[in-house]
């Protein structure tokens, strides 16, 4: 019989500390990039009442993906699924007489059961940032740009972010002359990249030959402005011609940031999340099936809990960041202590001193708890795969040893007149 309190539930798991140093080396780096840019960190609760996710005219997670519970007043709890939907919720009431525009980012995680699909988690880090208030293709280009500039800090050098346009699609949708429930058919294929499906619906229906023809050549429109040009000779649709107009605004304006070799378009991206009203945009990097960078505008979303305004936003996936980078075997420069003081009991007071002198110019110092013996402070040195070791035999003389792959472990003895001490930058 499995011994639960020895296990944890399907879906979560442990963070050992190089697990846990690499999700915070990258989180940090994500943060400067977004305080640069002068968003600033709130925190939403872990679980609120079901009804600020699950909403119908947002159209967001499943009840059926949520973990769901009950408070002792019988009201229907969940853990927190999707990170947007609290900080509207923030925007409408505890940020209503701020200035506008209000810039907001966050850290944290979200929990979806997800155990019918093998290998994904059910808990899993997030970061991103809101912008909310303003309605323009300039608000949409910085979210975009600060989503690719976090993605190079993070250390991804070859990525995309994937732009659509909700607008353009339902304009086309509407083009077709479908009923709902064709529209829906058809955007639940697209959305699935079933395009076999959708050549199959389409060549089944009546519908202009221009229309037919931009959905049948849908896998297709992605790429530069070049796209973009093709696709407005596909529609008639003056709703379809603006949307497409504002995309090469946005383009215009991401050159202007220096991001525009980090971007294409995808006339046929769908989001399954129906609070997007206008650009959507995905990030992907190579050898992984998942975006790394999932955004877009929403401006209905906080008019659900009693103010108006519009907003635009995206969140970092930060353990499918982290996938890539220890792939790609890049160097978290995790690790413990690099150095340790020894002692014995007349030198204690000088390596403790010493030791701390050394903390403040920004080097991992461990005290040692290995006793007064030389040779088992060696030996704890070695296992933990510490680089050097200063041992004060007395306030003055420190035997100075260190570990080398070449030459194994190598000694001098020296006095504390000797040491070379960091400055606070922990330069020596």
């Amino acid at each position: 019989m499995l011994d639960f309190k020895l296990h944890t539930p399907i879906g979560v798991g442990d963070f050992l500390p190089d697990e846990t140093e690499a999700k915070r080396s990258v989180t940090r780096k994500i943060e400067r990039v977004f305080e640069s840019y002068g968003y600033r960190a709130v925190e939403s609760p872990m679980f609120e009442y079901i009804e600020v996710f699950s909403d119908e005219k947002m159209g967001s997670i499943s009840p059926k993906e949520m973990f769901r519970f009950f408070d002792k007043d019988g009201s229907t709890l969940a853990l927190r699924s999707d990170m947007t939907p609290p900080i509207a919720r923030m925007a409408a009431t505890a940020f209503e007489e701020s200035v506008l525009p209000l810039r907001v980012c966050y850290y944290g995680n979200a929990f979806r059961d997800s155990k019918s699909y093998q290998g994904k988690k059910c808990e899993f880090a997030q970061a991103g940032i809101e912008l909310m208030g303003i309605d323009s293709a300039q608000a949409d280009a910085e979210a975009i740009a600060i989503s690719i500039k976090s993605i190079i800090a993070c250390g991804i050098k070859e990525f995309k972010v994937n732009i659509g346009q909700v607008e353009f699609f339902n304009a086309v949708l509407d083009e077709t002359g479908f009923n709902d429930d064709d529209k829906n058919s058809v955007k639940d294929l697209i959305a699935n990249r079933n395009y076999a499906g959708v050549e199959y619906f389409i060549e089944g229906k009546p519908m202009p030959e221009n229309v037919k023809r931009l959905f049948l050549e849908l896998p297709r429109l992605v790429g530069g402005m070049e796209i973009i040009e093709y696709t407005k000779t596909l529609t008639k649709s003056p709703a379809a011609q603006k949307a497409l107009e504002d995309m090469e605004r946005l383009y215009s304006l991401l050159v202007l940031h220096g991001v525009s070799d980090y971007v294409s378009f995808d006339m046929s991206m769908v989001n399954k999340l129906n609070y997007y009203t206008g650009i959507i945009f995905r990030g992907y990097t190579f050898g992984t099936g998942y975006s790394i960078i999932d955004g877009g505008r929403y401006n209905n979303l906080v008019k659900q809990f009693g103010r108006d305004i519009p907003a635009v936003g995206f969140v970092i996936k930060i353990d499918e960041v982290i996938n890539v980078l220890e792939r790609d075997g890049y160097d978290f420069n995790t690790g413990g202590a690099k150095a340790m003081v020894g002692y014995t009991q007349s030198g204690m007071a000088s390596a403790l001193k010493v030791a701390e002198i050394y903390r403040n110019g920004g080097i991992k110092v461990e005290n040692s708890l290995a006793g007064f013996d030389i040779d088992k402070n060696i030996e704890y040195m070695k296992d933990k795969g510490i680089e050097s070791l200063i041992f004060f035999k007395d306030s003055v003389n420190i035997k100075y040893i260190r570990s080398e792959k070449e030459v194994g472990i190598v000694s001098a003895d020296i006095t504390v007149n000797d040491l070379v001490m960091p400055d606070r930058e922990g330069k020596k």
